[in-house]
């Protein structure tokens, strides 16, 4: 069927018109006249403390217990990356994104951990940008490199004689350089 150059235009007009409208999604309310304070940025979660704040939150992620969130008696590679998240996110004191040296050392040193390998060789041997700081990213590279040398079975999950059966505090990324390619 063919539309006429009438029909085209009337149908367009339609179109425009209807594009024109705007949905109806409920009365216009402002938050104040809904008991909402007026306030300049959304309301969200208050952010977790830093390693420094609290170590106690840390500690446990450096353990074999905290990383097997779901208590199977493994650590699979899902979990381990979901506990070296929360570990960045604790080692990033400023909430900017990266772990500097300063960061890293004083997570390390609040956790426990001041003896070793020193953060200076941490940060420069997952350091993959030469910024002398570590990003989500280099800081998740680093921690898989870990995860995949602690899996000796290659299965994808860590057991507790797999944990055991090595020195994972002295080979972790939070204490010890990675080794291999960046």
């Amino acid at each position: 069927m063919r539309i006429g150059r009438g029909g085209f235009y009337a149908a367009s007009a339609l179109l425009l018109a209807a594009c024109q409208q705007q949905k109806e999604t409920g009365p216009d309310v402002a938050a104040s006249d809904a008991g909402i304070p007026d306030v300049a940025a959304p309301l969200v979660a208050p952010s977790m403390p830093s390693a420094t704040e609290n170590p106690g939150a840390a500690r446990p992620l450096a353990s074999f217990a905290g990383k097997d969130s779901d208590a199977d008696g493994r650590i699979t590679a899902g979990e381990y990356a979901q506990a070296a998240q929360l570990m960045f996110r604790m080692m990033d004191a400023d909430r900017n994104g990266t772990v500097t040296l300063a960061e890293h050392a004083a997570a390390r040193t609040a956790m426990g951990e001041a003896q070793g390998v020193v953060s200076e060789q941490v940060i420069a041997a997952n350091d993959s940008d030469g910024d002398r700081k570590l990003t989500l990213s280099e800081w998740v590279a680093g921690t898989n490199a870990h995860f995949d040398a602690l899996d000796t079975t290659g299965d994808g999950a860590i057991d507790s004689r797999e944990w055991g059966a090595r020195d994972h505090r002295a080979q972790s990324p939070i204490t010890t350089p990675r080794t291999g390619p960046h």
